[in-house]
């Protein structure tokens, strides 16, 4: 789906849908960091490509994710207005400083990746 069609769809949403929207976003971001964590765990020197790939595959999902709660955060703030805004906008704030050493670690790792690691 793309961002057009994801923002006509938010946008169609009920306002109590619309919100709760966030909360499944950010279950599904938690449940790809803790996939990566179990994956990383099995295979500490990265041997399996398919875990390698399953782990790549996971932190593009994340960022997608990431780029969704931000576009969902913008309807509401259309939407619903300011406050609405402020309160999930908080809750999102939280969500990212709980989970801030895993996200960092997922756009770090990303990062090695599309610039390749020298030494």
């Amino acid at each position: 789906m793309n961002i057009t069609q994801l923002r006509k769809a938010l946008n169609e949403l009920p306002a109590t849908s619309l919100i709760s929207e966030v909360h499944e976003i950010q279950n599904c971001i938690t449940h790809l960091i803790k996939s990566n964590h179990e994956m990383k765990e099995f295979d500490t020197e990265q041997n399996d490509p398919d875990l390698t790939q399953a782990i790549k595959e996971n932190q593009d999902l994340i960022q997608r994710k990431q780029e969704q709660i931000n576009l969902t955060l913008e309807v509401i703030r259309e939407r619903l207005g300011e406050a609405a805004w402020r309160e999930v906008g908080s809750d999102i704030k939280a969500f990212k400083e709980k989970y801030a050493q895993d996200l960092q670690l997922e756009e770090k790792e990303e990062r090695i990746e599309e610039d390749g690691m020298y030494l």
